[in-house]
This record gives C-alpha cells, structure tokens and sequence, in this order.
C-alpha cells in the first residue's frame, strides 16, 4: 500500500497545527536551556579551575615557619617519598610610598604556582617587579614604586615591567591580611629571586605531589590524599622543631648570660669613668636585649602546612560551582515535570481532533503503525527541534552568562565550554518522552477502536450535578453564567487539573526565585548593622612595648573613634558540613558582657529575645547549629589554635548570617580553656566620617597591632558573592516566566480548539463576543487563580529546601519571605492569563460559526 498520501498528511499536520507545533517546541526549548545549562555549569567551572591550576603547577600544599626553613628544614621536605616538585622561595610585606596600598612581595617560582602574564613580561632584574593585574588602573607599566619597608629585600625602589595574575590568590575582593599599612592586603607581587638577601632563610616552600596531578583537584580522593601527606610531613617538621626549639633555648640562656655580664662590666666602667668602653658594653647589652626580644617574640618554632582550601578565592569558587549543581537538581525538574503535564494535554487534544483521519486510514486499510506515524514525526520533531535549540543555549549560553556573574568576585578567566553527548541524550529521551511518548499513550485508545466508531465525532461529556448544587445558598445566588462555569469546570477535569497544575509550577517556580532573592538582598546590612555593630577588631601584639601599648590606648582614646571594648579573640576550627571541610570558628570573649552589647547584637533568630552569656556554657551562631547539629543543651567539640580538644557545652543560638562565632563568658572561658582569662584584641567602633583606612594605618602604626579585620573588607565579599547568586536567580526567574506564557497561552488555546462548536452554537443564540470570551475564560481565570494560590505553597517548599542547601558552609539566607514577593509572583501570570485573554479574544471573534456548526456526520 502506497505511503505518500500518509507522509504528506504527516507534514501537512505541521501547519494546519503550526501553533501547538510552536508551543511543544517552546517548552521543550526551555526546559533542555534550563537542564542542560544548569547541569554542564558547575562541571565546566570545576574544569575551568582544574585546568587552570594544572597549567600553572598550583601547590598542593604550601609551608610557612615563624622561624623560615633553614637547610634541615628543607632536607626534611625534599626526602618525603611522596614530593613530586617543590620550590622554596621568599615573600616581603611592605607599603607603597605615598599610599595606604600593602603589596605581598614574592619571589619567582621555579615551575610551581606559576604566574600568568597578562601584559609585559616577568622582573629580569633584581630592581624590577610584575604586580597584580587588579592595581592594572592604580599604575602602568614603567612606573617607578618606592616600597616603604625593604625588610629582606635588595632594594626599596623597583620599575613595573608587568601585570600577572596569580595562581593563588583567586579573590578580587579579600587578598589577605598583613602586619604593615592598613593591615589589608591591596594585591600581590612579583620580583627575581636574586632581589631577596641571601642567607636569610627561606620563608615559603610549595609542593606538589606525584599522585595529585591524575586526580580531581576537587574530589574527596584528592582532599584525604594531600591531608594524609600533610600529616606524615608535620610530623617530620615538629621532630626538627623541637631540636631547634632547644638549640634557641640555649642561645636565649647564653643571651642571657651574656647580658648580665655585660650589664655588670658597664656599671663598673661607670664607676671608673671609662666612657668609651662603656659605651661599646652599653651597645652591646642593647643589641644582646634585641636578640632576646625577637626571641620571645618569635616563640617556639611552628610550622603552618596549608592545601589549595586556604588559598583566598579557592573554597569560594569551589562552593560557588557547588551552588548551581544544586540549582541543577531543582529547578529543570519542576520545569520539566510542567512541560511534560502540557505536552501530555497538547498531545491527547491532537489525538483527538484527529480521531475521523484515524478512521478513514484505518479504514483504507492502514497499520496502526502507520497511523502513528504522524503523531510521531510531528511530536518528534518539535521536541527534538527545541531540545536542539535549547542545547545550543545550554552548552553555550547559559554557562557563560552565569561564570560571567560569578566571575565578578574571582580572579579565574578564561571560561571552558564542555559537551557531553550523555547530558544531551539524556534530555532529548526526557523530551521524547514527554511528547512522543504522550501522544502514543494517547493514541493507543483509539487505534483500538474500530474504523466506524472513529469516524463519528466523540461524543460529549455528559453534564451531572456537582457538590456546589448541594449548597443551596450559595448555588441560588450565582447566576446563570456562573453556574455554567462551575459545571464545566468539573466537567472537564483533566483539563482543569492540567491547567492548576500548570499553573501552581510556574507560580511556585516565580516564589522560588523571588523568594531567594528576598533572602539574598540585605543580608550583609543586617549582618553589619543589627547584628555586628563595630567597624573592626584589632588584635593585639602580645610582645609590644609599654610605649606601644600606651600608643595604642592614645589612638583607641583619639577623635575618629567612638567606642571600643576589649575581647578575648581567637579561631577555633572544626570539620563540618557535607563535604567535611574545615570551618574557620571566632570566639570572641568580651572583658565587659554590658559594654559588649553596644558592639554585638546577642539575640535568637525566632524570639527575638537576648541572650545572655552564661556562666558555664556558650552561645553559638545558627548555621554553626546547623552544621553540628546541635540544639541547647547539646555539647560540642572544637580545635583550638594549639591543636587542643575542647568541649563547650551549647546554652543558646544566636542570629548570624555569615561566618561562624563562639561567645562566652570570661568565667566559662577560664573553665573551658583552663587557663586565666586576659583581652588580646580591641572591638572598635568608628565616629561618623571617620575613614576606615587611615584608623587601620594609624593603629598598626604602633605597634602595638598585629593583625586588623574590617568588617567593610567582609561585607563586600558577602555583597559579590550575593550579587552573583542574584544575577542567577534573575535568569532563573526569566525562564520561569517565559514558561508561564508558554503553558497559559498553550491551555488557553487547547480550551478554545476543543470547545470551538459549544462556542460557535453560544454565539448563534446571541451571546456578544466578550461574553463568549468569558464564557470561556471565566474558567482559565478560576483555575489560575487556584494555581496561583496552590504555587504559593509549592514555591515555600522550593524556598525553604533552596535557603537550606544552596548558602556555603560559611552562611545562611534569611528564611522570611517578603509581601511583595507573593504579589510579583502572582502578578506575572495574571498579566500573562490577561494578555492571552486579549489574542484568544481576537481568535473567538474570527471563528467561523456556520463552518464550525457543520455537521460531521
């Protein structure tokens, strides 16, 4: 039997169903941009870093000493079995003339953690230097900097002769802290190894490992791997340690020794009149005071092993790529999960206008196989028209638009787009599924019929009493066209489930959205202004003079500053979370709890009521709570800066957003920690107008200031990384909206085809068009009304599940949702149901009723 006649069917379906051919191409268009972008996002990302990281040899593990690594130092690192490369090098900390701008100075690698050009070239001369690309606008190239602290440096003044990007520091934002300037690192630098004195011991070491280079840089494998190595490596250096320390134990002995004589021998020149011996001894027992001094002030010899997680930049980008695998897993499942209820409805309304056609082929003899043929290759190639478009955006598109918005804070370039032809084959058999596979469930109803019951038009819903009617007074008060609206609305209940359903998705997808926008937008303002009311802390040098203290309280008592409170500061750590990282803890010990609460807001998140310190427990913030699951009068153990166990038991949560805190008493602290408590950091609030940099300047300008945190450095990190997260949501919420056009408008016409002889024959009784048009849209407003208020519940479920498991370790959103969030989402369906209204409007009025009235006998 010849087929061209059922071929030309199939493609002549195509136009006279251009419109439903449209629509199924549209949502399967959205959903594959959505899943397949969102899923290839995070892994492109990850790539990106790894092959980034691999191209400049980024050190798996990097060791600083307060001592330098002498030569058995060294010995100790290069006979690990597990060392595949490493490189000993130089840094320097210093202030650029004339400005409050501090640079870490680095010395050339040899391979490892190498340094990307991005103009000029590398220093080839010991007075020349390549800084950050970010100070790109502050300086050019030529341009001759006098650094105000040469420390182990050759020279002061050096020519920039190139800008590059580092490989280990990939935050524009937070580069680090330093001991010099404003105690905040403007960028970093580069200069030639030979720039550096000799003889000075080494101050950094970078490894990498053998193992390392075939791994995911990102994976648990890899973590445990270079913790393990880690750990074999402290042991070794803590042996040396130790022989060192004694070694510097008897060098402050003999300093000792030494400076007594000496004292002894001046005082009996100055008995004798002997001025110029004297002298020379009083020189000498000066310079023997120094040696002990630094001695003391070095302390024992520590050695800090730290892995890529503690380079700045790195666990955010990695968390940040975390983030969209998250979203991944959400939202392109609702999204499908609503075009495949549509596509199902589309598909089913074509089966059955159909159903005479599949008759008459069934009659002329035609396989069932042939007969599906057309409902095959109409919804095949829709689907797979918009899987292809959608993949298109997908892979290259929707990534870039979203490394784009997170790159903001990263230092991270050159962006790599990935296929994956599993990703893609996976979303075109979901979109088959959804249609081709819906249009043969439907299918296979009528097929099983025989040619002359198809050939007569399916007859229509029979008409029932609904519950209403049993309400007598509400039934009574509602008029004629009312009544007809609530009977047809449980008339065609598959439609209006569909339509609900539709709907309540695209509804709970806008809550969604909105909703975390609500819970991004002002967290660090509450932060830094309900919660966390001081503009810095200073952290104290324990080994500064009584000059630099009394320095120190002049500053503290100067005009800029308002108020400030002495603390006990330190950080604690603790693995958490769901990938088991290393949580960066504050406690904070306030000297006075009264003074304390003009800079710290102590309050529970839900009853609003303050807390108390207590006498022997903490208070710890929520998303710590949550991470160690823990509840008050639950016990807790954290690492404290001696590598020492301590166990705290929890008598409140408090509210905080960012970052994780300890507060207790001085009381509980003296318990706890076991040892006698004393202030080593200064709370301080700033005076209106006061600038933050030149309070920061002038307090490590003392001396009696090791380290300074601002909280404005703080709050433009939480500011980029929410408005990162931001710029997501708003493509999120983009796509949400383009699918409640697609899914309404589709209904809407669906209603209209499938009632098109009830209206025609309501027309000829001499309804006028906007009544037809209400007749008929009286029901899509009902349904989407209850869509609406049925997404409401679905989008609180999505928010509450997104906040939860979307914020980094680190943090948590606000949970409260806004007011006008509920209305914008609202309000965007209902512009939509009223647009598609006003074209389904303009269709009624052309419909022809004597043609539609025909009889089909």
């Amino acid at each position: 039997m010849s087929k061209r006649i059922l071929w030309k069917d199939a493609w002549q379906a195509i136009s006279r169903s251009l419109g439903r051919f449209i629509a199924i191409f549209l949502l399967m268009a959205v959903s594959a941009f959505a899943l397949i972008g969102l899923k290839i996002t995070g892994p492109d990302m990850r790539q990106t870093a790894t092959s980034f990281f691999a191209q400049h040899h980024l050190a798996d593990t990097t060791i600083t000493s307060n001592y330098g690594l002498d030569s058995r130092d060294r010995q100790i690192i290069r006979q690990q079995k597990s060392v595949k490369q490493v490189d000993f090098g130089y840094l320097q900390d210093s202030t650029i003339d004339q400005t409050k701008q501090a640079l870490r100075i680095f010395s050339q690698t040899n391979g490892v953690s190498s340094w990307q050009m991005v103009s000029g070239h590398l220093p080839r001369h010991d007075n020349e230097i390549a800084v950050s690309y970010l100070l790109k606008g502050k300086y050019h190239l030529g341009q001759w900097i006098t650094l105000k602290q040469a420390g182990s440096l050759k020279h002061r003044q050096f020519k920039i002769v190139g800008f590059v990007r580092s490989s280990e520091y990939l935050d524009r934002s937070d580069i680090g802290q330093t001991t010099v300037g404003t105690g905040q690192l403007s960028g970093v630098a580069v200069v030639k190894k030979t720039a550096f004195k000799t003889g000075t011991a080494y101050a950094i070491a970078r490894i990498t490992y053998n193992q390392t280079a075939k791994m995911n840089p990102y994976s648990a494998r890899y973590t445990n791997y270079v913790e393990k190595q880690q750990q074999q490596l402290k042991k070794a250096l803590n042996r040396h340690g130790k022989t060192k320390q004694q070694k510097l134990e008897r060098q402050l002995k003999a300093a000792q020794q030494q400076l007594t004589q000496a004292t002894q021998q001046a005082a009996l020149l100055q008995q004798k009149n002997a001025g110029a011996g004297n002298s020379a001894l009083i020189q000498q027992a000066a310079a023997l005071k120094k040696q002990q001094a630094k001695l003391k002030q070095l302390g024992s010899p520590t050695y800090t092993l730290s892995d890529r997680a503690e380079n700045p930049g790195y666990a955010i980008y990695r968390s940040n790529a975390e983030r969209v695998d998250i979203l991944a897993n959400v939202f392109p499942v609702l999204l499908f999960a609503i075009a495949a209820l549509v596509s199902l409805t589309t598909m089913t309304r074509f089966v059955e206008e159909e159903r005479i056609q599949i008759g008459t082929f069934k009659a002329l003899g035609y396989s069932n196989a042939d007969v599906a043929k057309k409902f095959a290759l109409f919804s095949l190639l829709a689907s797979s028209a918009g899987v292809a478009l959608g993949a298109w955006g997908g892979f290259m598109v929707l990534p870039k638009i979203i490394f784009k918005a997170y790159a903001a804070n990263s230092t991270l370039s050159g962006f790599q787009i990935h296929f994956s032809w599993a990703l893609l084959l996976t979303t075109w058999l979901i979109a088959v599924l959804c249609t081709t596979g819906a249009a043969l469930w439907a299918l296979h109803r009528d097929v099983k019929a025989k040619p002359a019951a198809l050939l007569l038009p399916k007859p229509p819903k029979g008409g029932s009493r609904i519950l209403l009617e049993r309400w007598h007074w509400l039934w009574n008060r509602l008029s004629f066209n009312y009544k007809v609206t609530m009977r047809n609305l449980f008339r065609y209940k598959s439609r209006a489930l569909m339509t609900i359903f539709g709907v309540a998705g695209c509804t709970g997808l806008l809550v969604m959205g909105f909703g975390i926008r609500d819970s991004l937008s002002g967290i660090s303002n509450i932060e830094y202004s309900r919660i966390i009311k001081y503009d810095l802390i200073a952290v104290q040098n324990s080994n500064s003079s009584a000059k630099q203290r009394q320095q120190l309280k002049k500053e503290l008592n100067g005009k800029s500053v308002k108020g400030h409170t002495g603390i006990y500061f330190e950080q604690l750590i603790k693995k958490a979370g769901d990938d088991d990282a290393t949580q960066s803890i504050s406690l904070i010990v306030p000297n006075n709890e009264k003074n304390f609460k003009q800079y710290f807001a102590v309050k529970n998140r839900q009853t609003k009521k303050t807390l108390k310190l207590p006498q022997d427990g903490v208070i710890i913030s929520e998303k710590l709570a949550r991470l160690l699951n823990a509840k008050k009068g639950s016990s807790i153990k954290l690492k404290d800066a001696s590598g020492k166990w301590r166990t705290m038991k929890v008598a409140g949560i408090m509210e905080m957003y960012i970052g994780h805190y300890v507060l207790m008493s001085p009381q509980a602290y003296q318990k706890i920690f076991h040892q006698s408590y004393q202030t080593n950091a200064q709370l301080i609030t700033l005076k209106k107008g006061a600038k933050l940099q030149q309070e920061s300047q002038r307090l490590m300008a003392t001396g009696a200031v090791k380290g300074i945190n601002q909280n404005v450095n703080n709050q433009r990190t939480i500011d980029n990384i929410m408005g990162s997260l931001n710029r997501v949501m708003i493509i999120l919420i983009g796509l949400a909206a383009l699918l409640a056009l697609v899914v309404i408008y589709n209904l809407s016409n669906i209603n209209i085809e499938e009632r098109m002889r009830e209206l025609s024959t309501i027309k000829v009784l001499g309804f006028y068009d906007q009544e037809v048009t209400l007749y008929i849209y009286r029901e899509t407003i009902i349904l989407s009304v209850i869509g609406i208020l049925l997404g409401y519940l679905v989008g609180i479920g999505l928010h509450r599940f997104i906040i939860l498991s979307l914020p980094p370790a680190n943090a948590m959103f606000d949970p409260t949702m806004t007011l006008i969030n509920f209305i914008v989402s609202a309000l965007i369906p209902a512009v939509i149901t009223a647009g598609v209204a006003m074209a389904m409007h303009h269709k009624i009025r052309s419909v022809d009723m004597l043609d539609a009235l025909s009889s089909v006998d």
